[in-house]
């Protein structure tokens, strides 16, 4: 595409220096947002135009209004429901049409918690749209990696998170996705400096996210609180405008929220009825309730933990490849040793060990962890020791010394922890652990919260100091090493277990 360089710079010293009175200006005619979406936002799955459901329409309305003086009654815009719902196509809908209906040099930004959620959610959708779109409308746009540019001078760009770098902007519209994920001061910063610009004849702000986690989310509570105090907008819709804060908020949970015609019916209640047993509890209700989650909750529910147990009974412990999970500390914790094993995609716990500090007193791993894991290299096929490095790093070195065949893995506490956690809480749910019923195991899984770290990761965290959890780390860390190793195409495990009376083997 190639744009007209003096044309863009008439249209920009008009803008400047403009020859009509300000007050007219600000009256100018835009399309409406419905009927401009549905003439010209082409969705890739259909190569058509989208078709809003009513909800939408209504939502987008009550967005785009504007007082007599021409200027939107609300600045700030909310839109959370629930996961699935077209957040992500309604807010890049907007977008468009900002840059395409606003007038000529409209400025338009995505963001998100970090630059690849800015490129890839609305501004991708807009994207997809304009490969979608006729050829005519293509080429009005000049669509680049991070930033399209459209005859009339208006751009979409996403960036990154930097608020220095964007203060003093001159933004129409930004998107901001997410919003729960902004937790940090420089994202913080960022959303305070690209506040919608009063100079502008029209300028907004557009959030669109689910529920995110009290205490933790507090740019998003402050805004969603905001947006409750406001005035019932619709009678059906949880749509409120707070004209105080120039906000308008649709906020819409629970079951309620489901209003998208796929959500309906058989083919919605197979999709929630899966994801209530593949997610963890937490992460469900944020994603599928929009309802707000604590910081920290029960990483498992004693009831699922209890429907795991079973009668498990090996027949030739010798043949039966094994890894250890061993968390350790000298005084102020346990120490847990726990051996699992595979079988297909269920990872089973064979037997666990936890060891108390004498009061006062230290931890012997000479009279604990050694004649312990000594017995079990003894007793079955142990391929692997996973262990935390912080205490025992020297002792598992001499022992890798003494077991050259055993891969002793100092296992990672940071970003591989978060996986193993997060898997355990997975294969819980799902059903893919089995356990013997161990009761300080299982004393130990009650202590146990989840601290959600990101979207979807979850951390295993004590509920109380005084609450030990070490034997649920040391499951989890033997489980992900176990796993690792036994779902590689070069080996499979040979075994021979008994679940009940189901015999097994391979």
């Amino acid at each position: 595409m190639t744009i007209n360089t003096q044309v863009l710079a008439e249209r920009w010293a008009e803008r400047v220096l403009p020859k009509v009175d300000k007050g007219d200006s600000l009256k100018q005619d835009i399309p409406d947002v419905v009927e401009w979406a549905e003439e010209n936002f082409f969705l890739p799955e259909t190569k058509r135009p989208i078709q809003l459901a009513k909800h939408q329409k209504e939502i987008l309305r009550l967005f785009s209004q504007r007082d007599a003086d021409g200027r939107f009654k609300y600045t700030t815009l909310l839109y959370s429901t629930i996961k699935k719902s077209g957040k992500t196509t309604i807010s890049g809908l907007y977008a468009r049409w900002a840059a395409e209906c606003w007038g000529d040099f409209q400025e338009v930004y995505n963001l998100g918690n970090k630059f690849k959620q800015a490129k890839q959610r609305a501004f991708k959708a807009i994207q997809m749209s304009l490969f979608s779109a006729p050829p005519a409308v293509r080429k009005q746009w000049d669509l680049q990696a991070t930033i399209m540019t459209h005859t009339s001078g208006s751009i979409i760009e996403a960036l990154p998170i930097s608020a220095a770098g964007e203060a003093g902007g001159n933004q129409s519209l930004t998107v901001w996705t997410e919003l729960w994920g902004f937790q940090y001061p420089e994202a913080l910063l960022m959303y305070d400096e690209l506040k919608p610009v009063p100079t502008r004849a029209l300028s907004q702000r557009f959030v669109d996210t689910y529920a995110g986690f009290k205490g933790v989310s507090t740019l998003l509570e402050a805004i969603w609180e905001t947006g409750l105090k406001g005035q019932r907008l619709h009678d059906e819709l949880p749509i409120y405008g707070n004209d105080a804060a120039s906000l308008c908020a649709y906020i819409d949970t629970g079951e309620a929220a489901r209003r998208m015609a796929w959500q309906i019916g058989e083919i919605g209640e197979k999709y929630y009825a899966e994801q209530a047993l593949t997610e963890d509890p937490i992460n469900f209700r944020r994603h599928h309730l929009n309802e707000w989650a604590e910081s920290q909750e029960q990483l498992i529910a004693l009831p699922l933990w209890d429907r795991l147990e079973d009668d498990i009974q090996i027949d030739d412990p010798s043949k039966t490849d094994v890894v250890i999970g061993i968390d350790a500390s000298v005084s102020g914790d346990c120490t847990a040793l726990v051996a699992v094993t595979v079988d297909g995609q269920q990872v089973i716990e064979l037997e666990t060990h936890v060891w108390q500090p004498p009061t006062n007193g230290k931890i012997d791993y000479s009279q604990t962890i050694e004649p312990q894991l000594a017995a079990a290299i003894g007793r079955y096929r142990v391929v692997a020791v996973a262990y935390d490095p912080y205490q025992l790093h020297d002792l598992m070195t001499r022992w890798s010394k003494d077991y050259p065949h055993i891969e002793f893995y100092p296992f990672p506490q940071t970003g591989e922890r978060l996986q193993a956690d997060t898997a355990l809480v997975g294969r819980v749910n799902q059903g893919t652990l089995t356990h013997t019923g161990n009761q300080v195991l299982r004393q130990h899984v009650q202590n146990a919260d989840g601290k959600p770290s990101g979207d979807k990761a979850i951390r295993i965290v004590k509920r109380e100091n005084n609450k030990p959890v070490d034997a649920v780390v040391a499951l989890s860390m033997a489980a992900w090493k176990a796993s690792e190793l036994f779902n590689k195409p070069s080996g499979i495990p040979v075994m021979q277990i008994r679940v009940k009376d189901r015999r097994v083997n391979r």
